[in-house]
């Protein structure tokens, strides 16, 4: 799948050359250096400085200009002097992070520390003087050499340039009226041609695109080696190794299939900074009538606004990107197939606008992830289990249903969509009651039932309403009334329990006294219960005692088939109460 992306991804890098002639623009566009000051020495020896930091909120750089030629230079400086790893530097102390003399990156406590000294920056430029010297290893020198001779020879007067300057100036930058925000990094660039940039660049990351050179091979005079992106080979991981292969690595590149996948990496270290961690590859792109975007890159909780076939990565931002799910994804479709309608069975506020029709993935995914998850959801389909930072009822039905609803939204695969739904709702509508958050629990009981619906259960948008107004009549007029069906009794006896925990003199109604009858395995333990629950607070039932003395008796007198209907417990337990609906009052909760 990755090998398919790659593919796309070149696509994309063709598409960007032949209309602008440079397929680096769709890297460098999106490119977010790291937070820090960047000096640029002139050719004139003048110099021009910017600070850069990243807003972790909006994912913008702030000092950032744009359209500034200057920030655009630095830009592409900052992008083509990178280490392709803190494991591949060319200061073998890691004090100097930059890759060629015309750059140099330090962190700026490295100034007043003493790590970088007169001694270190000579380390650096001797190495970058001479760079086929550290090179001992017989492979790691042939691959030197072959970049050496389409590359040519190290610039040794701009390397004694650079290196002069950097030592006279570097403890100085102060006083050259250049500010420095005293942490993040120092990143200093001499202006030159960008095709030596290139060049040098080159120099070293062909020597370290590979992850390691012992696993090279030369076919016909063309060098095939392991990409160093994304992936390790140790004795801790022998299941990234082909056993049954002569070569045990995974799969080999030319150098320039290595330098195309950095490239793919960086771009997804890009998305990631901006806080794109969904990513879509579409396949159509191969197509000839086909004419749009190859890839998209998208937040958590953002959806492709239209048809779609082909691979889904899900990444995440470390000290390297980490490509965490990976998927391929069979037409897609963004519209639900038909309206989702979040009906309002409980009666709950008529004038709340969430109780409507919704007709895409991501209008749903909105409301589910608001009423149910707190907006904790969305942002957290991949992450680790110890970074979601919830209360753990919360926390655990993440867990349990995030896949789920990750496949049938995003994939179009709902089987168990509706059994993982409604259990989860479940589980959570409980949660809210025990904390005392009923209006939250009414709002979460509707989606339940809305979703039961819309997945293919039985229709109760009217049911409790009839339920209801059935029992009101029946506890408000004279004679003998009796109970008509299950779903009436046990949502009697959500009312009825309700009404005993309002009776408390205690300031805050401890709703928690409702769980056992929720969790009750028969009516026997609820008319255990309730039977309790009478001799507790029969001193206090004075008013509206006609309409207590009829639902009791009707539930007392009842004899349910089957198992507890715990869903329509609580709804009595959430709806308004119709002990006290005479009096115009509400029960304060």
């Amino acid at each position: 799948m990755l090998k398919d992306c790659i593919e796309i991804f070149a696509r994309e890098l063709e598409k960007t050359e032949k209309q602008f002639g440079n397929r680096e623009k769709y890297i460098l566009d999106s490119y977010i250096p790291a937070d820090g000051d960047y000096i640029v020495v002139q050719r004139d020896g003048t110099l021009k400085s910017r600070s850069f930091k990243l807003d972790k909120k909006t994912r913008t750089l702030n000092g950032m200009i744009s359209g500034s030629q200057l920030d655009d230079d630095i830009k592409f400086y900052d992008y083509h002097s990178r280490l392709v790893s803190m494991d591949k530097p060319q200061d073998p102390k890691k004090v100097i992070h930059s890759n060629s003399y015309l750059s140099f990156w330090v962190k700026q406590d490295s100034l007043d520390n003493g790590k970088l000294d007169m001694q270190a920056i000579d380390r650096y430029y001797d190495v970058l003087k001479s760079p086929r010297a550290k090179y001992k290893n017989v492979q790691d020198a042939k691959m030197y050499d072959y970049i050496a001779e389409k590359v040519g020879n190290v610039n040794q007067e701009k390397l004694e340039y650079s290196r002069n300057w950097i030592k006279q100036n570097i403890f100085k930058i102060k006083d050259m009226g250049i500010e420095l925000t005293g942490k993040n990094y120092l990143k200093i660039f001499f202006e030159d041609d960008k095709e030596l940039y290139v060049r040098e660049e080159q120099r070293y990351v062909m020597t370290k695109i590979y992850n390691k050179n012992d696993y090279n091979i030369e076919i016909d005079g063309q060098i095939l080696g392991l990409p160093n992106d994304n992936l390790a080979l140790n004795s801790k991981k022998p299941y990234m190794e082909h056993k049954t292969r002569k070569k045990t690595v995974p799969y080999l590149l030319t150098p320039q299939s290595a330098a195309v996948q950095r490239m793919f990496f960086d771009y997804l270290m890009n998305e990631a900074n901006k806080g794109n961690t969904n990513l879509f590859f579409d396949n159509s792109v191969f197509d000839s009538k086909y004419n749009k975007n190859g890839i998209t890159a998208l937040k958590n909780g953002e959806f492709i606004e239209g048809d779609f076939s082909g691979f889904f990565l899900q990444i995440q931002k470390g000290k390297e990107i980490a490509i965490e799910h990976q998927d391929t994804i069979v037409d897609y479709k963004y519209n639900l197939y038909k309206p989702f309608v979040y009906f309002n069975v409980l009666e709950d506020d008529v004038t709340d606008e969430q109780y409507r029709k919704y007709g895409n993935k991501k209008e749903l995914l909105a409301v589910i992830n608001e009423v149910l998850f707190s907006k904790w959801l969305s942002g957290n389909f991949f992450s680790d289990e110890d970074k979601i930072n919830v209360d753990v009822v919360l926390k655990r039905n993440i867990l349990l249903s995030r896949d789920a609803i990750f496949a049938w939204l995003y994939k179009g695969q709902s089987k168990g969509i509706q059994r993982v739904l409604h259990l989860v709702s479940m589980n959570i509508i409980m949660s809210s009651i025990t904390n005392g958050y009923i209006g939250k629990a009414v709002k979460q009981f509707n989606l339940m039932k809305s979703l039961d619906m819309y997945l293919g259960g039985n229709d109760m948008k009217d049911r409790y309403i009839d339920i209801r107004n059935s029992l009101s009549r029946k506890i408000n007029e004279d004679g003998y009334s009796q109970i008509e069906s299950e779903s009436e009794y046990y949502y009697a006896v959500g009312q009825l329990v309700r009404y005993y925990i309002s009776l408390s003199k205690s300031k805050d109604k401890n709703h928690s006294l409702a769980n056992p009858f929720f969790n009750a395995s028969n009516d026997s333990v609820i008319k255990n219960r309730l039977e309790q629950f009478f001799k507790k607070y029969d001193y206090a039932i004075k008013d509206n005692y006609k309409r207590f003395d009829k639902l009791y008796t009707m539930i007392i007198s009842a004899v349910p088939d089957g198992k507890v209907r715990s869903e329509d417990i609580i709804a009595g337990y959430i709806s308004n109460n119709l002990i006290y609906e005479s009096n115009k009052s509400e029960e304060n909760n």
